[in-house]
C-alpha cells in the first residue's frame, strides 16, 4: 500500500509540473456523478453543478478559494444558479495528509477546515513541522491534536482520497489542479470570475 500510494502521488506531481496555462483548456468528458457524501458550496438544488478537483498544496487552488470562490458565493451561488462540489486530487504526500485532516472533522466541518487550509497554505505547507502546523489548524476546527495526528496517518482514509483522485484522472481526464468539470466539459487551469460566471449563465438558462 505504501509503495502504491507513493507511486500514485508521484505520478500526479509529475503531471502537475507543467506551467499553468494562461487560459483554461476545455475538453469534453463524461459528466461526474454526484455522491451523497460529496461536500459543496451553495445550494443542493442549484441549477449548475461545478466539480472542482484540487490539491491542498496547490497555490492556484488556494487562489481560487481566496479570490474567486468568495465572489461566486456572492453571485451565482447565492442566487441558486450554481454550486461547487469539492473533490480531492492531492499532488504530494503533504496534500494527502491535509485532505485527511479536512475529512477528520466530518462532513459538517469539512468545508470550514478546507477554507482554513487554503487560507493558511503558505504557512503550513512551508513549515519545518508541517504535520504539527496542520494539527494546529485542526485545533481551530475543534479537533484534538491526537485526533488530527491519527487522521493524518489513517491508511483507510488515504485509500478513499486516492480512489477519488484516481476516478478524476481515469474517468474524467483530470491531470492537474485546479480542474473544473461543468456538465460534460473539463476546464484545466485557473478560471476568472467572469469566465466561470459566463459558463454558469449559459447552462442555467
Amino acid at each position: 500500500m505504501r509503495n502504491m500510494l507513493k507511486a500514485f502521488v508521484g505520478a500526479l506531481a509529475l503531471m502537475a509540473a507543467l506551467p499553468a496555462a494562461a487560459a483554461p483548456e476545455s475538453v469534453a468528458v463524461e459528466a461526474v456523478t454526484i455522491r451523497d457524501d460529496d461536500v459543496f458550496y451553495g445550494a443542493a438544488d442549484a441549477k449548475v453543478t461545478i466539480v472542482e478537483y484540487a490539491s491542498l498544496t496547490c497555490p492556484h487552488c488556494a487562489s481560487f478559494h481566496q479570490d474567486i470562490l468568495p465572489k461566486l458565493k456572492e453571485g451565482p451561488l447565492a442566487d441558486g444558479k450554481a454550486r461547487v462540489v469539492f473533490r480531492d486530487f492531492p499532488l504530494d504526500g503533504l496534500a494527502l495528509r491535509a485532505s485527511a485532516l479536512a475529512r477528520c472533522g466530518g462532513p459538517d466541518r469539512r468545508l470550514a477546515i478546507l477554507d482554513l487550509l487554503f487560507e493558511s497554505q503558505a504557512s503550513w505547507a512551508r513549515s519545518q513541522d508541517p504535520l504539527g502546523a496542520l494539527a494546529q489548524i485542526g485545533k481551530l476546527a475543534g479537533l484534538k491534536e491526537e485526533q488530527s495526528m491519527a487522521c493524518m496517518e489513517d491508511r483507510g482514509m488515504f485509500d478513499k482520497i486516492i480512489a477519488e483522485a484516481q476516478e478524476g484522472e481515469q474517468k474524467h481526464g483530470v491531470r492537474s489542479t485546479p480542474s473544473f468539470i461543468v456538465d460534460e466539459t473539463l476546464y484545466r487551469g485557473g478560471m476568472t470570475v467572469e469566465e466561470m460566471t459566463a459558463v454558469i449563465d449559459t447552462l442555467a438558462k
